[in-house]
């Protein structure tokens, strides 16, 4: 279902983007999730900030964690540029979380090629977002949650890990940052949250 976008919107997105309006309609009206263009309207103007995240499970923690912003996952780090003209074009306050990947090619069973792949995908996402748009984390989500010792434990306590087969549940994660307490979360995090009050 395509999300109805004003062209004028469109115009502003392929600005953005540097690309051509075709393809910032298409971006813009079905790349992204559904309800992204809705849920962006509703925050543009007098509203909260808008938090574009990579996926369901980093929207989880952040919305447990962070008071204020609507936090919102957009379905990779490929559409966060998108996701971020889309966010701009509207008129909303926004800033993009971006997994730097910096460890995660030595997860990986081809890691030569997974590394390079990472490092090229991290810095076209970041060359299109403007650094004070834009949070790139070191590694990813599960690297700064390992940081936060009361979020890890309450994981444990609902059948979660960080790593591993469905290790990734936004249920699991919501719940364990709902219970977790603050003063021991990452800092990376908590600036966020001051970034967008």
């Amino acid at each position: 279902m395509t999300e109805d976008v004003p062209e004028d919107v469109v115009a502003q997105v392929a600005a953005f983007l540097g690309t051509s309006t075709a393809r910032a309609r298409g971006l813009a009206r079905t790349a992204l999730p559904p309800g992204f263009v809705r849920a962006v309207r509703g925050a543009a103007g007098h509203g909260p900030a808008v938090l574009l995240v990579e996926g369901a499970t980093d929207a989880a923690v952040l919305t447990a964690l962070l008071d204020g912003p609507v936090v919102l996952a957009v379905g990779g780090k490929h559409l966060l540029p998108a996701a971020g003209a889309v966010a701009e074009a509207l008129g909303a306050r926004w800033h993009a979380l971006v997994d730097g990947d910096a460890d995660g090619w030595r997860r990986a069973a081809n890691r030569t090629r997974t590394r390079a792949v990472h490092r090229r995908s991290t810095a076209a996402v970041v060359r299109l977002l403007p650094p004070p748009r834009c949070t790139v984390l070191p590694d990813d989500l599960e690297a700064e949650l390992a940081r936060w010792p009361s979020f890890v434990a309450a994981l444990h306590r609902h059948g979660g890990r960080l790593s591993g087969p469905g290790a990734k549940d936004p249920a699991r994660y919501a719940a364990a940052a709902a219970e977790a307490r603050a003063d021991d979360a990452p800092e990376r995090l908590l600036a966020l949250g001051r970034l967008l009050r």
